[in-house]
């Protein structure tokens, strides 16, 4: 049987077929229901709404409409000629990809819609690294441990106030070790656009994000980041309106107009849909933008690749031009400190020599 909790991945068990082993599997009466054309059966509790079980799981039509919702733990398993019977293998797995994720139940515009939620840490598989050498995972801590030293290093060399923050180098390089052991690259990322726009350090940060898409690709981690439009005047214009308004006017989305306000790894599966919905009814705790709307940027980092998103009116646009001409985010221009030395340089060599100061004869008349 494939056993399916509220709040959990789903897992196999094993039942003796007994009636009481059934209920109490369920935690009451029990109930089949016969939603799919293959021979499979979800036996659930039988007064689970009423007794006001924590809802569990959507079970949709081959339309894609939502058709009912689960309450409280249940169990598929196969049909037998006079009941209930063992799942075979290839269903056990179709399911296990179907009800992979815990779901929280929203109530939007008058409809309810289901959010897939991440797993709990506990259950959360790793991602598998791409080497298979017996020393593969020696080679990701070692990796992991070079880049959080150099990040440290990064923000310590280049901000006061991270060093008081964060006093203890040592520590603070294991930690940010771990959270991409962990494949938390995400609010990496998210906490090197917050430094890059804190200490006025634009495209300083370009060789770090790089080694981060490079780690990602590595290691099958996929990450997105939300990009929203930053306070200034000139954006008051862009704000929430579709892309074909704002390619209608001669105006384009440009990243310098765009602030990351959060970054987060992505489960395999999540589609742009489910970010837009989890970013508008179930944010994360320590999300500070506003809910994803119009106007709005998502980038999915995925193998290696930014691929930028318009939210738009209806559905999602590419914009392959975001930061610029198809560059990548982490190569997307050059610093400002750049900029700024070479300004410094062409002033100097353009600047007139002055005169040799020689004395100067009486004026002919």
């Amino acid at each position: 049987m494939l056993m399916i909790e509220p709040g959990k991945a789903p897992y196999e068990a094993e039942l003796d077929g007994s009636l009481a082993s059934m209920q109490e599997a369920v935690g009451g009466g029990i109930e089949g229901y016969y939603p799919y054309a293959e021979p499979v059966a979800i036996v659930c509790n039988d007064e689970g709404k009423i007794n006001g079980l924590p809802l569990n799981r959507a079970i949709y039509n081959q339309d894609g409409e939502m058709i009912e919702i689960m309450a409280g733990t249940f169990f598929i398993a196969g049909l037998g000629e006079e009941s209930f019977a063992d799942l075979p293998d290839y269903f056990m797995e179709q399911f296990k990809e179907q009800f992979k994720y815990p779901e929280k139940f929203f109530r939007l515009a008058g409809e309810i819609v289901a959010v897939k939620q991440p797993l709990p840490p506990e259950e959360k598989q790793q991602p598998a690294p791409v080497m298979e050498e017996p020393d593969g995972d020696d080679i990701r801590l070692d990796e992991s441990m070079d880049l959080a030293f150099d990040l440290d290093e990064f923000f310590r060399q280049n901000s006061g106030a991270y060093a008081d923050l964060y006093p203890d180098s040592h520590a603070e390089k294991e930690r940010m070790a771990d959270g991409l052991l962990s494949g938390d690259t995400g609010k990496i990322r998210m906490r090197l656009a917050a430094f890059e726009r804190e200490e006025h350090m634009e495209g300083e940060t370009a060789p770090l994000l790089e080694r981060i898409s490079s780690y990602e690709k590595e290691y099958g981690i996929s990450t997105c980041s939300i990009y929203q439009l930053d306070l200034s005047d000139n954006t008051d214009n862009l704000r929430f309106m579709s892309l074909d308004w704002v390619q209608g006017k001669g105006l384009s989305v440009d990243r310098d107009h765009y602030q990351m306000v959060y970054a987060m790894q992505r489960e395999p599966g999540e589609t742009l849909e489910d970010i837009y919905r989890r970013f508008n009814i179930d944010h994360p705790e320590d999300f500070k933008g506003h809910s994803l709307s119009v106007s709005d940027v998502v980038v999915l980092h995925e193998k290696g690749t930014d691929t930028a998103y318009y939210v738009d009116s209806i559905g999602f646009k590419e914009l392959p031009d975001f930061f610029g001409a198809g560059t990548p985010e982490a190569k997307r221009d050059v610093s400002v400190r750049e900029q700024l030395d070479s300004a410094r340089k062409q002033a100097a060599q353009a600047e007139p020599k002055a005169p040799d100061k020689k004395a100067r004869g009486p004026e002919r008349s």
